[in-house]
């Protein structure tokens, strides 16, 4: 690999990175309701290209550097660099009227590389929970003369890092292995406030570190003009670390096991004509029956996403309309969290749409999605949380490889 090319490349990628980053400055972490201990919010591990397609990513063809599938790297045959942050605008309504909150989040970044007798190897780390949530009940205990609130908060997120290697082996079929290193930490408080001054508020707080290996197996087969993709990640015991601070000064250290569920992916995706595509996921992950124990009103439950996407390619002839000059991207999703709230679903729907372009004769990319999403659940007490999402994403190519084709 040519040094100076990385050089050059990964400086354009992170200057131009950093510059979206300081203009989104001064940018707070918004809390969201719908989040649970250990699961938070989740993250789609979907690049900028396929985020704009409705987080489509299994089986469809080209450079996308999206994490689901490591059979997925094959399309690959020159060398890049992708990192992708989000800015979301989120607007919270309940019976006591709405509100307006703006969060920046780092969400992924990956390199892969080709590499002798037809091995892509990638590395990469990208969000996969975010645990920042916040929530408030009033609740009655029969010993008690008063009610008291209860206020649970938490701040942190679960990451992915993986490291996987992808071959094909025939003109229709490919084969990929990634280790992921789950990791992360959050910080979590609750507050007991009393109505009655006979009893003192009380507050705790509680240090959570994650940290596991598994693996992901992924398959990639083509024929015709349709792609099938699937993969899966194996259950696994894991240890969480705890610190608790009491309201005392007095401190514990302990450890529990948590077992997170076996989770696959499928997709398909069909070449319409020589530049459409019309693509599809479905995920599953299996938090019934984790040993999961949540406080109530929280239960885990499964969660279930699917999405479908539709992209078409910039115009082949000359001169072509303005708009016909950079791909477009539609996309829907429907996600059901892996909780529920007093025994009613968490829901999460997204409409987006994407473009993007290439720039420094190829050896660059710049993509960029809008997501709208609408968060909502049938539990009494809760708002609807509806979201604008920016994501953009930079990548950077060796630049002695011809333009593919998108």
């Amino acid at each position: 690999m040519n040094v100076n090319w990385c050089k050059q490349e990964l400086f354009l990628t992170f200057t131009l990175l950093l510059a979206f980053i300081m203009v989104s400055a001064g940018s707070s972490k918004a809390d969201s309701m719908f989040g649970a201990a250990h699961l938070g919010v989740p993250v789609s591990s979907a690049d900028t290209r396929s985020r704009g397609m409705g987080g489509v990513s299994m089986a469809i063809s080209g450079e996308d550097f999206s994490f689901a599938n490591p059979a997925r790297t094959v399309n690959f045959w020159r060398a890049g660099f992708n990192a992708a942050i989000s800015q979301d605008y989120r607007n919270i309504k309940d019976a006591a009227g709405s509100s307006s909150l703006r969060a920046t989040d780092f969400l992924s970044f990956r390199g892969i590389f080709p590499t002798y007798k037809g091995l892509v190897v990638s590395f990469g780390v990208y969000q996969w929970r975010d645990l920042t949530w916040d929530y408030t009940d009033e609740v009655t205990v029969d010993i008690l003369p008063n009610d008291f609130k209860r206020t649970l908060s938490t701040n942190g997120g679960l990451y992915i890092s993986q490291l996987a290697i992808a071959r094909t082996v025939s003109p229709h079929l490919a084969f990929g292995l990634g280790l992921d290193w789950s990791f992360g930490r959050a910080q979590q408080q609750r507050a007991l406030d009393f109505q009655n001054t006979d009893y003192h508020n009380n507050l705790e707080s509680y240090d959570f570190r994650y940290s596991f290996f598994r693996p992901t197996f992924g398959i990639l087969t083509s024929y015709k003009g349709t792609n099938l993709g699937f993969s899966l990640s194996t259950s696994r015991s894991a240890p969480v670390s705890q610190r608790i601070n009491f309201y005392n000064g007095y401190q514990a250290r302990r450890k529990e096991e948590l077992k997170y569920p076996a989770s696959w992916r499928l997709g398909i995706s069909r070449r319409l004509s020589q530049r459409s595509v019309l693509a599809a996921d479905l995920e599953y992950e299996g938090w019934q029956s984790s040993d999961l124990l949540l406080a109530s009103p929280f239960t885990a439950d499964n969660q279930l996403r699917y999405g479908i996407g539709f992209e078409l390619l910039p115009a082949a002839g000359e001169n072509p309309p303005a708009y016909r000059k950079f791909p477009l991207r539609v996309g829907f999703s429907h996600t059901t969290y892996p909780f529920r709230i007093d025994g009613a679903k968490v829901v999460e729907n997204s409409f987006s749409f994407g473009s993007g372009r290439y720039y420094g004769n190829s050896s660059g990319l710049a993509d960029v999605a809008f997501e709208y999403l609408r968060r909502s659940t049938a539990a009494a007490g809760y708002p609807e949380e509806n979201v604008f999402r920016i994501v953009f994403s930079l990548s950077a190519f060796e630049k002695w490889t011809s333009r593919p084709r998108r």
